[in-house]
Parts: C-alpha cells; structure tokens; sequence
C-alpha cells in the first residue's frame, strides 16, 4: 500500500466519522449524504425490481382467488415468496401513491398530494440512496403524472416515459402498448453485456434498482388483440337509450357517464370486466417474457423482485358511484376495491425465505423499507412504514391526499373505516364504513356517532406523530402541458372560459 493510499483511507474514515456525528441517528437525508463517503454496494448485494401495476385489483389475480385464467405468471412469483392478502394503498391518485412507495412516507410529508405536482427536491427517495451506494438506476414509466416533471426521475440514471400511443381501438397494436415492457428489456440486455466488459465504467457497478411502471390496466380498458377477446365478446358501439351519441364499452369516460346516470345494462358489465381481465393477461404474459430474460441472464436468483399498485379500481360494487358519487374508477374512491391492493415479494437467494400467504394489515407505505431490508441495508430511521419481513402487528392503515382541491384522510382497521373530506373552504364530511360483514361497506356515521369520535381522534394522532416541514407549498406549478393532460384525463375539471 502507498502512502498516498493510506492517507486517502485514512481521510476517507475520517470524513466517515465526522459526517455520522454531524448527523446523528441515520436517517434517509443523513444516509443520503453520508453515502458520499462510504463507496459502492457490496458485490453479493442483490438487485432489485420494483413492478407497480397501476389499477391493479388483487381479486381479479389467481394468486388471491380469481377463477379466469388472468395471471399464471403473478401466482408462480407468489409461491416463491411473500403474498399480502390484506394490502392497502395510501392513496387514490397514482402520484402521491408512487411517491410514497418510493420514499416510505405519507403524501403531506413528502409533499406531493396530487397527480401534477412534483416531489420537493428536499424529499428523499430510494434511487437517490441506491445510486449512492453503487447500484446502477433505471426507471420506465407509462403515465404522464409520473414522467420527469413529477421529480420522480431523481437519483435514476435512466428514465424514460413510454405513453401508450392511443387510445381510439383502430390504432391498437401489441407492440405500441408494450413499449415500457420492451424499453426495459432492452436496457437490461445491455446492462447485461456491459458489466461483462471490465473496461467498461458501467462494470463498476455490479447491481442494479429498476422501477417499471405498467399503465396498462388503468382505464380505459381496451387491451389490443388478442386480448381484447381472450375472455368475452365485446359489443361495438352503439346507441343506448338516454345516452347522449353513440355509446362505446372501451371508452372510459362514456362508461363512467352511463353508470353514474344509471344507464348501463346489466350485459354490458360483463364484458367491460373481461376487457380489464384482458389488460391484466397482457402484463402478465409480458412480466413472464421479463422473467425468463432474468434467468437467461442469470440474473434472477440474486434480484428481489416486488409487485404492487398503487390503488385498486371500483367496477361496479356502487350504483351512481355510492357516497363518493364518482362512478367506475379510483381516484377519491375510498371503498375497499379501490384502495385494497397486491403485493407480492420473490426475494433474491440471499434472503430466500418459506413461502406463505401473510393475513395480517400492510400498507404500501412499507415498501421502500422493505426493499432496504431485502438487499441488507440496516433500517432508516425517519421513514413512516417498516420492513415486511418483519412479523410487525399494524392494527390500522391510512391514506391521505389531495385530488380535485379536497385533502382526504382514512383510518382503516379490521372492523371500520373512517374517511374524512376537508374542502379547500375548511369544511368537513366524515364518513364511517362498517366492514364487519365481508364484501359490503355500510356507511354509518350517523348510527355509531361514537365511533366517529374515536377513529377522528385516531387520526389526528397519527397526523400529528407524523407532521413534517415538506408541503406542497414546495411544488412547482403545474405545467400548461400537464394540466391539459390531467384535465383530458379526468383528474381535472375542465376549465372554463
């Protein structure tokens, strides 16, 4: 050893020591900068891929029950690993749940509450720690409230947005809706053949982290074929009465119409779930082509691999949409079809563990330290969720966000549920479900006035033993490109003159 090595170590255990005492406790902002100083990943710490399937709903998934064939692939990854029969979103919208599943905290503490803002640059997010500790970092994504605006591209050193071209059916093609599936292939095969090239900087690090974002089942549900008729006849459009043009199945916003105006026939129902069952048959056949790449590579032995959405979606549990008065769909939905979601965990070898189903209450606030503990990090102090893997009791889950200018807040326990609406005038609605009847969800706030005051007191404690300094007040303004975008979406009321 040199000299000049030696004091380079030396300097280097130093600025190690000093930054742990400026810093104190770890914490992910501490580790973030302490990570600097500590060098890259060990050569046996496993690789991670993080699948978030948008819309997902975990009944229509043969691992969690579901008789028609929709998912081969998700229930041979289950009985690898972990399944969660009872997982919970933290919110409706897709980017304040993705911003959680990547930073391990509520929206009001990381400050994107809503599809269109931005994740405050103060907020820590795991690719940020990741690629401090020497993984190589890629993300893939469909939806345009997750592209680079949002700030979820911090920390990756690929990130690409891959729209799903159309959604007019004549346009359809197989190639088009699977771009973000064949983007991430592509990626891989080259990351592959660079780290086998020792000159090559990439080779330097031996891991990766991918975040792939599937669009696919999310609304509109019209897969391209063959899926669109893998499970059911699907009807043209067509006239219906009191609906005003031509009704079409596949279009989102005439399904919502017709249903919130009880409008649509009982044997159009059928179909419209055979359509999203297709969708969900697409991402499965290609997470199984995704797979055997893994394995081709010899890559799938040594890489955790974690699936999960970011919400559920309601099809048609409640006439004109029931409290929320929202028809089909997610978004400030809180019935459990729409925030119940699947999660499934295949470990990497190093941490293979007994298949099993885990009954217990999760969240998907827990999925940032769980991917921590799954490629031996120690925990982070800070974070809201805790590690999976742990046989930790939770005895309620929450959500909070802020779509359509109305923060929403749940506590849900085994028995009840609570939601409370605060519009942007400061006015309450507080809404409790009895869920002690499996499969229906009675709102009866007025009948259990005494639980109302329980679960509100419950849910002030948890704001306050989680209140933080980020705020929206943080986020950029929302770009003319991206309300056009979320207005055409639905997540906006359309402007007026």
């Amino acid at each position: 050893m040199t000299i000049t090595q030696h004091l380079s170590i030396k300097k280097r255990a130093f600025l190690i020591v000093f930054a742990f005492t400026l810093l104190g406790a770890a914490s992910w902002q501490g580790i973030r900068l302490v990570q600097i100083f500590s060098g890259e990943a060990s050569p046996t710490r496993a690789n991670l891929i993080i699948v978030t399937l948008d819309t997902l709903r975990p009944d229509h998934l043969n691992a969690y029950g579901y008789s028609r064939d929709t998912s081969p692939v998700m229930q041979a990854l289950a009985n690898e690993g972990l399944l969660f029969e009872n997982a919970f979103s933290i919110a409706t919208n897709s980017a304040p749940s993705h911003a959680s599943l990547l930073t391990g905290l509520y929206p009001f503490q990381h400050g994107l509450v809503d599809n269109g803002q931005a994740l405050p640059d103060h907020a820590p997010i795991l690719s940020d720690f990741l690629k401090g500790k020497g993984y190589e970092t890629a993300a893939f994504v469909g939806y345009y409230a997750l592209a680079e605006e949002s700030g979820l591209n911090r920390g990756f050193d690929t990130f690409e947005y891959h729209k799903i071209e159309s959604h007019d059916h004549d346009d359809k093609s197989l190639e088009k809706d699977i771009a973000v599936f064949t983007a991430f292939r592509n990626w891989l095969e080259n990351w592959s053949n660079l780290t086998k090239e020792p000159s090559n900087e990439v080779s330097q690090r031996e891991n990766f982290f991918v975040w792939l974002h599937v669009q696919n089942i999310h609304e509109s549900y019209d897969p391209p074929p063959p899926y669109d008729s893998m499970y059911a006849d699907i009807p043209p459009p067509q006239t219906l009465e009191g609906f005003d043009g031509l009704f079409n199945i596949r279009c989102s916003n005439d399904l919502a119409t017709a249903w919130r105006q009880g409008l649509l026939p009982d044997e159009f129902k059928g179909p419209v779930q055979a359509l999203y069952d297709g969708e969900i048959r697409l991402v499965d056949d290609q997470l199984g082509e995704l797979i055997d790449l893994l394995k081709r590579k010899g890559l799938y032995d040594n890489t955790a691999l974690l699936l999960v959405a970011d919400h559920g979606e309601l099809l048609f549990e409640y006439p004109e949409g029931g409290v929320f008065k929202k028809g089909p769909g997610h978004t400030a939905r809180y019935y459990d079809p729409a925030i119940r979601i699947p999660l499934i965990i295949k470990p990497p070898k190093a941490k293979a563990m007994q298949p099993h189903r885990v009954k217990r209450m999760v969240s998907s606030i827990d999925v940032a330290p769980t991917a921590l503990d799954l490629l031996g990090f120690p925990s982070v102090a800070g974070l809201a969720g805790h590690s999976l893997l742990n046989d930790t009791h939770t005895p309620y889950v929450f959500a909070q966000e802020t779509p359509y200018e109305t923060e929403y807040e749940m506590i849900r326990s085994k028995d009840w549920k609570l939601v409370r609406e605060t519009d942007d005038f400061g006015d309450e609605r507080r809404l409790l479900f009895d869920l002690r009847n499996a499969g229906i969800e009675n709102e009866v706030s007025e009948q259990h006035p005494e639980k109302v005051s329980e679960y509100v007191a419950l849910l002030d404690q948890w704001r306050r033993d989680h209140t933080s300094k980020p705020s929206v007040q943080d986020n950029k303004e929302i770009s003319d490109a991206m309300r056009a975008a979320l207005i055409a979406g639905g997540y906006l009321p359309k402007e007026t003159p």
